[in-house]
Formats: C-alpha cells, sequence, structure tokens
C-alpha cells in the first residue's frame, strides 16, 4: 500500500488523540517523542513511565508507564549516539494495527514527534511515495489487525 511521508496514527493504549508520523526510510527504529522518562526498577520487571510530547491537539498530555524491553542504540544523521529505552505498543493507522517497538526520546526540536522506520513500514506493508502526505487520510472505526498483532 502507498502512503505519504506523513501520516496519522493512533497510538491506542496512550491516547485517544491522533498524532502525525513522519515515515522515514533512513531510520530502522520507530522513535516516540516524549517530554521526559523515568526507568522503574520496583519488580522482576523494570518499567519506563513516560510522558508524551505536547502537540496541539493534546497539550497535556497524562503519564504512561510501559514495560522496559531494554535498550536501543541510536545513530542519528550526523553520526551521534545515543542509548534510548525500549518500549513496546499498538500503533493504527489506516484500518490496520500492529504492536510495535519504540524507542523513546525527547523530539522536542522537531515538528514530527513520532518517527516510524523501516520496521514500522515492513509490518505495515506501506511503501512511501515521498511527493504526498496524509493518503491513509484520519484512520477508520473498524480497525482490522494482520501480521503480528497484540
Amino acid at each position: 500500500m502507498v502512503v505519504g511521508w506523513k501520516e496519522y496514527m493512533h497510538l491506542q493504549e496512550l491516547s485517544d488523540r491522533l498524532r502525525i508520523a513522519k515515515l522515514d526510510t533512513g531510520a530502522l527504529t520507530a522513535c516516540l517523542g516524549v517530554e521526559s522518562f523515568e526507568v522503574l526498577e520496583h519488580g522482576s520487571t523494570p518499567e519506563v513511565r513516560f510522558k508524551l510530547a505536547k502537540t496541539q491537539a493534546e497539550p497535556s498530555p497524562a503519564w504512561r508507564t510501559l514495560p522496559l524491553l531494554g535498550w536501543r542504540t541510536i545513530r542519528d544523521s550526523g553520526g551521534h549516539e545515543e542509548s534510548r529505552p525500549l518500549v513496546q505498543t499498538l500503533l493504527q493507522m489506516g484500518v490496520q494495527s500492529h504492536r510495535l517497538e519504540f524507542t523513546l526520546t525527547s523530539r522536542s526540536r522537531m515538528r514530527t514527534k513520532v518517527l516510524l522506520g523501516r520496521n514500522a513500514l515492513r509490518a505495515f506493508g506501506f511503501q512511501i511515495d515521498p511527493t504526498r502526505t496524509f493518503l491513509l487520510g484520519r484512520g477508520s472505526s473498524s480497525t482490522t489487525t494482520k501480521g503480528n498483532n497484540a
């Protein structure tokens, strides 16, 4: 399926608001922009407590907690490395939903607070038309799933 380089998406377990994602074939992993996060080491499974980055539609996101899957070292386009927490959550785009891994980091200097890399594009079966945006529209109320899902 052909999609634009920016699309609406819904983080079903984290927010009731749509967000805009940048689809980036230069990135491998997906990334969620957060205002802040902290690792909680209580119990046998560490967790990450975080607040999604503010958007016009959601100026005061709530704190959320997800299990910490581990840490990923990410190298940006300038060659700088950063170790980021890795979480997994459900993402809906169009009529598809998939459980995907995301790293967490500040994207305060970026216009788009969610970046979807090649792993996410492969899960959804998307091909990007870099000249277009929002080909999926705002989504669908009747969600179908395929592949490695929740």
